[in-house]
């Protein structure tokens, strides 16, 4: 039987999970809003939560510091994000060297906080032209929104079709038509795509990424994984952020 300390500290372990997941969908929604170019969601965002409220942890003693790693992290989950969104690889790349060495330059916690509204309203600008570059129609817009919200979830047809307030099959069709993929299709890509974003960015287990994008089972993460990439997420975490360091070197 437990003690009453093992009690505690298995409790403690849950609400702390609890909380780190919640940050997780918060951090995902915020980032997936920068990529469609929802400037005026965003910027609401940025002015409602402080950019010290969003860190989980501390990478330094120095307080300073510490704001300015976390801003170095955002900047390339912002360029990453964007470039899956259709923003020129140069450009993305350019931005974050741009933030990322007046953030090294910073002399107080309030400068990059304001650096920080800044490089992410300068993202969501240019994710905005460029999306009036590729206008969809309404209602496949607001799936689109619908999706990218919701990829913590098991996502299906009919509830999208139900929040676009269209017929099923004629919605289908629609998405089809204009996107060039099936919707189920789509909802693959994007949680792959955001588990990439977890590989190479952060250090969740398969496990955990799993269960954030609502796979049945890592088992089935994996596959789904390895049919979309064309490799494993430990090849994809190994190989890929490798590549990345070096391509981001050589900008």
């Amino acid at each position: 039987m437990l003690s009453e300390k093992g009690k505690v500290a298995i409790i403690e372990k849950y609400i702390s999970r609890e909380q780190n997941h919640n940050m997780y969908k918060r951090e995902m929604r915020f980032y997936s809003l920068v990529k469609l170019g929802r400037k005026n969601e965003v910027a609401k965002a940025l002015e409602s939560s402080n950019f010290r409220d969003n860190i989980n942890k501390p990478l330094s003693d120095n307080t300073l510091q510490s704001l300015k790693y976390h801003l170095t992290i955002t900047a390339a989950m912002l360029a990453r994000f964007c470039i899956e969104g259709g923003m020129d690889i140069n450009r993305a790349y350019e931005l974050s060297d741009i933030y990322i060495m007046r953030a090294d330059s910073a002399t107080n916690e309030n400068q990059l906080f304001e650096l920080h509204k800044e490089m992410c309203m300068s993202y969501v600008k240019d994710m905005e032209k460029l999306r009036k570059e590729n206008i969809y129609s309404k209602p496949v817009v607001m799936s689109i929104d619908y999706i990218y919200s919701n990829l913590h979830r098991r996502i299906t047809l009919t509830e999208i079709a139900n929040e676009v307030r269209l017929n099923e099959s004629y919605f289908s069709k629609l998405f089809r038509t204009e996107t060039g993929i099936p919707v189920s299709s789509y909802i693959m890509q994007k949680k792959i795509e955001t588990a990439q974003n977890l590989l190479v960015h952060s250090d969740y287990s398969f496990l955990e990424i799993s269960e954030l994008l609502a796979f049945s089972s890592q088992s089935h993460f994996i596959s789904c994984f390895r049919k979309e990439c064309g490799m494993t997420p430990r090849d994809y975490r190994n190989r890929f952020f490798k590549r990345l360091e070096v391509d981001h070197d050589e900008q």
